[in-house]
């Protein structure tokens, strides 16, 4: 099998080089990266494309060292790509689920040598109803029709009089290009396992090409491959640059000053290096969701984030000679945080300390007009049995709870440590984001927790929200710290009891939105209006950073 797939490879080198020379693409002719679309349980029967601007289509494949191999053309506008097992087309769409719509079949009639260049085998298929040129492990040849059953094949054989004719398929890995809305192929690529289809927008190199996606718009060429025979892995190769104006759009507004726009941009690259081998098993380097960063083409892009990755281009942030992790996140509510109090890190990581931000808390009413519902302010309101129910869905067998309250806050100010108490006297303490943040739907993990009653300390009815943080004086004059592993007790004139407030609700309050490591977006913004630069932004939450 891998001398097959050598052979291959090397048939297809070397028809290239009787190809006219293969168009450069008008996206940029810097670094490329290779963002996943759809793949895996997402992956696409059928793909579609339109032209937005630029007109037409290269069909070939991209070589081990990113150069595009064109194979083939066409200046239909409207493509779809289509995986070569029976499909149906219906009501303006295509399905490989049998239907009563128009047949586009696996198997073709095949007639005549193989050709050395695709305008030749071109030209003979035209002379054919139905007729089309494919590519088949590195030659072309002419088929005609697209039949579901062999014995259809056989039938329209006859009927055509293409007595010379073979009826033949593709492999599982094998794609047809049809004009979209139509049974009608336009041509046929089988390049086997190691070589995927790749769709060049543009037949006109000096025109940028943008294409219509599922309802998006993007910049440069279009994989498709079928791994282990499966449906299509749809794969967006473009110029690293192009990607990273997308990426910013998606991330801040186009109208935020650009400094604060180019920390974003090299935020996303730096980081779209780091993590680039996170989707390998897949054959790309990233996903186009929040998983990796989010990435929906051009939607929002506009002259700001344009400016902003063509002015980064290249740059980089980096600690120590290694390329740094450079997180990003919407708003701290004043501090961002270490990771180890976040995710759980074992290393200590130098440049992601947590810092007191000042900018952004000086901008906070600004951000909480801009979140609309999704307060920059926040607060969430648990009963006490609602935060029961919450431990033992986790597992934890649990009595009512009495008492719930923030243990642990890091030099910053953030949560660190939730402790529950129930009236069993067990304490239940929770750290990491997981725990202390997502689990109980905060929007971030700066925050204070009220609420469930008062203590009174005193007959003259003195009282506390919560123990936390008070001290109690024994009969030997030692001190302790009230309630960290279960309720206070009292004595009253009936006895030894155990405190327990009567308040049936716990609020947390806070402000922020997001993990709180790395750099605040709105703290950029808030920085970048008091007239700092990109690098004095970046430099700010990531101490002791190079830029380059």
């Amino acid at each position: 099998m891998k001398n097959w797939k050598k052979r291959a490879l090397a048939a297809a080198l070397c028809l290239a080089c009787l190809l006219p020379a293969s168009p450069v693409s008008a996206s940029g002719t810097g670094e490329q990266i290779r963002i996943g679309l759809y793949y895996g349980d997402t992956a696409l029967p059928a793909a579609n494309l339109e032209n937005s601007t630029g007109t037409g289509y290269y069909m070939g494949y991209t070589d081990g060292d990113g150069q595009f191999q064109s194979l083939a053309y066409t200046d239909v506008t409207q493509i779809t790509m289509l995986k070569t097992q029976n499909m149906y087309f219906k009501n303006g769409a295509y399905s490989d689920t049998e239907n009563d719509g128009t047949v586009v079949g696996c198997y073709h009639l095949q007639t005549g040598a193989g050709y050395e260049r695709f305008d030749e085998a071109n030209a003979l298929a035209a002379q054919y109803d139905g007729g089309f040129p494919a590519w088949i492990d590195g030659s072309y040849t002419v088929r005609v029709g697209a039949y579901p059953t062999k014995a259809a094949a056989l039938e329209a054989q006859v009927t055509l009089g293409l007595t010379d004719a073979v009826v033949v398929g593709t492999s599982s890995y094998g794609i047809n290009v049809v004009a979209t809305k139509t049974a009608r192929i336009l041509f046929q690529f089988d390049g086997g396992e190691v070589l995927p289809l790749t769709v060049r927008p543009g037949l006109d190199e000096s025109v940028k090409s943008v294409t219509w996606f599922k309802g998006y718009q993007y910049y440069g060429d279009f994989r498709y491959e079928r791994i282990k025979g499966g449906n299509l892995t749809v794969v967006s190769l473009v110029d690293m640059d192009d990607y990273i104006n997308c990426v910013i759009s998606q991330e801040m507004s186009e109208s935020w000053p650009v400094e604060a726009l180019k920390a974003q941009a090299v935020c996303a690259r730096t980081y779209a290096e780091v993590h680039g081998g996170r989707h390998s098993d897949s054959h790309f380097d990233l996903c186009s969701s929040t998983h990796c960063q989010a990435y929906i083409g051009m939607k929002r892009t506009g002259p700001n984030t344009e400016t902003a990755a063509a002015e980064t281009a290249g740059i980089r942030a980096w600690y120590d000679g290694k390329l740094a992790e450079t997180y990003y996140f919407s708003s701290s509510g004043g501090a961002t945080e270490d990771p180890r109090n976040v995710w759980g890190s074992k290393t200590e990581i130098p440049y992601l300390k947590g810092v007191i931000d000042p900018y952004e808390t000086a901008i906070a009413d600004t951000i909480q007009t801009a979140y609309g519902s999704r307060k920059y302010r926040w607060s969430i309101t648990y009963t006490r049995e609602e935060l029961a129910q919450l431990l033992r869905e986790k597992g934890y067998q649990c009595a009512d709870i009495v008492d719930f309250r923030v243990s642990e806050v890091s030099p910053t100010g953030n949560v660190v440590t939730l402790t529950f108490l129930d009236s069993a006297g067990k304490s239940y303490s929770f750290s990491r984001e997981k725990n202390i943040r997502t689990w109980l739907g905060a929007p971030s993990m700066r925050y204070t927790v009220s609420g469930g009653g008062q203590y009174y300390v005193n007959d003259a009815g003195d009282a506390l929200n919560s123990v936390s943080g008070v001290y109690a004086i024994g009969a030997d004059g030692t001190t302790a710290q009230v309630g960290l592993t279960e309720m206070p007790y009292i004595v009253t004139s009936a006895g030894v009891a155990q405190l327990a407030p009567a308040g049936d609700t716990f609020t947390l309050n806070g402000a922020g939105w997001g993990h709180n490591v790395g750099m605040s977006q709105w703290g950029a913004y808030a920085m970048a209006k008091q007239g700092k630069t990109y690098d004095e932004i970046l430099k700010f939450y990531f101490t002791g950073i190079e830029l380059y």
